[in-house]
């Protein structure tokens, strides 16, 4: 398999390269855990997930008003 596949793949479910990103992720958040503690692990994935928001959203204003509507649809 060459690399341009195997990064094609690495976000696609059921595929082998999607598994073994998995485990590595999943290994990574256990050794954080059993190093550091719960409350800083939680620390650096939410600034993991903000820079991912920053370098990942082009529409920032849209996404985050996309976001807050959804939490406050009004029901009748």
């Amino acid at each position: 398999m060459d690399r341009k596949t195997f990064f094609s793949q690495l976000l696609t479910p059921g595929t082998v390269p999607c598994t073994i990103f998995g485990v590595a992720v999943g290994l990574i958040f256990a050794l954080l855990l059993l190093t550091i503690g719960v409350g800083k692990t939680l620390i650096i994935g939410l600034f993991c997930l903000v820079g991912a928001f920053i370098g990942g959203v082009k529409d920032k204003a849209g996404f985050v008003r996309k976001i807050i509507l959804f939490f406050h649809r009004e029901e009748n």
